[in-house]
């Protein structure tokens, strides 16, 4: 069994975010957020200490991450190119699969633009089922972004993931399954994120599962519970806490062989808890449910 953590969400600090990533038994990393930095923001030089870190470690990286197209909107555009951000979201791209490259990640991840009507991340808006329609022109355009941008994963002999996020058009798994299949590219994965589905609406499992399994070849990990129904309020949980039952998801998950790492993106802060502190208490819980359930 495989076990993957994103670095940020146990510490800023890269140093301290291995060192108990390997004191929990956790042998791979996702690279996000370093020293209060995103990654492609990163000098060389600050790059070159990652590298340093990760071998000192023995860890390898299953994933880097972007923040390509997450904040980019497209209903005011006739195509991603015309829009005036177009090249620094392609220029964060292009340095995630390089450096994706360097460090022997098979992954980077990005986004499915950003999604109307939305303020920041989209906590509170209303949690439609299935995430809601997507109207055909966006999908269009949307397919159009992710196959250029599938287009430069190629030429870096890299995949793209793309998360399933609130704020985006993919915000349901169902949503991201329909842009998946209208872009029609093979450099384009999802990741599979049962708690970024359930914040925007959709029913993670089966039926957010389902829809995915095709692309599926990475896993966030995570739950979260509806504070207030009639805004749309949601709160991050543990994953023994919250509204997703982990077993019979990780069974199935099991059963049909996936291949990849599950991957803790805490996000929960407990009461008084710091960051480390609460990603320990959550990996606690995933490895609690896997006894349960006999892995």
């Amino acid at each position: 069994m495989r076990f993957a953590a994103i670095t940020d969400e146990i510490s800023p600090d890269l140093e301290r975010a291995l060192a108990v990533a390997r004191e929990l038994g956790i042998g791979e990393v996702e690279l996000n957020g370093l020293w209060g930095r995103e990654f492609a923001e990163l000098s060389e030089d600050d790059v070159d200490r990652v590298e340093r870190l990760l071998k000192d470690a023995r860890m390898p990286v299953c994933a880097v991450d972007t923040m390509a197209f997450k904040k980019l909107a497209l209903e005011a555009v006739a195509a991603p190119r015309a829009h005036t951000d177009w090249p620094v979201h392609l220029s964060w791209l292009k340095r995630g699969c390089e450096r994706a490259r360097r460090f022997g990640a098979p992954f980077v991840r990005v986004f499915s633009f950003y999604k109307t009507g939305m303020a920041g991340n989209g906590n509170p808006s209303p949690r439609l089922p299935g995430g809601g329609p997507i109207p055909e022109a966006t999908l269009g355009k949307i397919a159009s972004g992710l196959r250029e941008a599938g287009d430069i994963a190629e030429a870096h002999g890299v995949d793209l993931i793309v998360e399933n996020v609130r704020s985006c058009w993919g915000n349901s798994c169902v949503n991201l399954a329909q842009i998946l299949r209208a872009a029609k590219h093979p450099r384009l994965k999802c990741v599979w994120d049962p708690g970024n589905d359930f914040v925007a609406g959709g029913d993670p499992f089966p039926a957010g599962y389902e829809a995915q399994k095709p692309w599926m070849v990475h896993v966030h990990l995570k739950n979260a519970e509806v504070a207030d129904a009639a805004s749309g309020l949601t709160r991050w949980q543990r994953i023994g806490g919250g509204a997703i039952d982990y077993r019979p998801l990780l069974k199935r998950l099991f059963a049909d062989g996936y291949p990849g790492a599950l991957t803790l993106e805490t996000h929960w802060r407990g009461e008084g808890l710091d960051a480390e502190e609460s990603s320990r208490r959550s990996f606690a819980d995933l490895k609690a449910v896997l006894a349960e359930i006999g892995r």
